[in-house]
């Protein structure tokens, strides 16, 4: 495919529907540029916006994504089913951001053979580009579009707490407690589930509630919960 990419093309390569990407487009979600009349995207370009802006979308525009998913059968289901409880409730001690993500990675139970000095540098490689750090205390940690998918078999999500926020480089300067891991299998996968992640996040009381959980099964509970709330019918 070309450098170029018609909105047909764009979408193909997204595995998103043609009219998730125009519903991203005209929201101003998405760049692009008109050639001759016609709406163009480069492929550099989205690839760039995806990965330092995704987290950062919109309400709407993340639904534009949510609804794209469930109309293809995204077969996730809850994100509570991607998080194993040892994986739920990780206490880490205040250190530099380098630090902190190395501590997690190295206590997280991966569902199948991997390298996690391999994970923690795909991960800060993606924090050097832009903080995935949010404005409520939470960061969202993946690794960058651009690079190869470090699981192959599964989906995993894994959350821990610091136990004193740290200067993780949010753009408003808030310190982050909670770093919240999400490492998906394929590319659509990996969109779908940080759409959905971010939706969560940005519900009131559900980041103070993660850190208020007393055991890895609360926090699961705490997923089921409000997935079940935020997203009643979209299945």
């Amino acid at each position: 495919m070309p450098d170029l990419y018609s909105p047909k093309q764009l979408a193909e390569y997204l595995q998103l529907s043609q009219r998730t990407v125009y519903r991203l487009l005209y929201r101003g979600a998405i760049p692009a540029v008109k050639v001759g009349g016609q709406w163009r995207f480069r492929k550099t370009t989205v690839d760039e916006w995806l990965d330092l802006s995704m987290h950062r979308l919109d309400t709407a525009s993340l639904h534009a994504l949510e609804d794209d998913a469930a109309a293809a059968g995204h077969r996730s289901g809850h994100l509570a089913d991607l998080i194993a409880p040892e994986n739920a409730r990780i206490r880490l001690t205040p250190a530099s951001r380098d630090d902190v993500v190395r501590a997690f990675i190295a206590r997280v139970h991966f569902p199948e053979p991997v390298t996690a000095e391999l994970v923690t540098e795909r991960i800060l490689e993606r924090e050097r580009m832009c903080s995935t750090a949010l404005a409520g205390g939470a960061a969202l940690l993946h690794t960058p579009r651009s690079r190869p998918r470090v699981l192959h078999e599964h989906d995993l999500l894994a959350i821990a707490r610091i136990d004193a926020p740290i200067d993780f480089g949010a753009l408003d300067g808030a310190r982050t407690e909670l770093l919240i891991l999400l490492l998906a299998r394929s590319e659509r996968d990996q969109l779908a589930l940080l759409a959905k992640l971010t939706r969560l996040c940005l519900e009131p009381n559900f980041l103070p509630a993660l850190c208020d959980a007393l055991t890895g099964d609360d926090v699961v509970d705490l997923l089921r919960r409000t997935e079940d709330r935020v997203f009643a019918g979209a299945s």
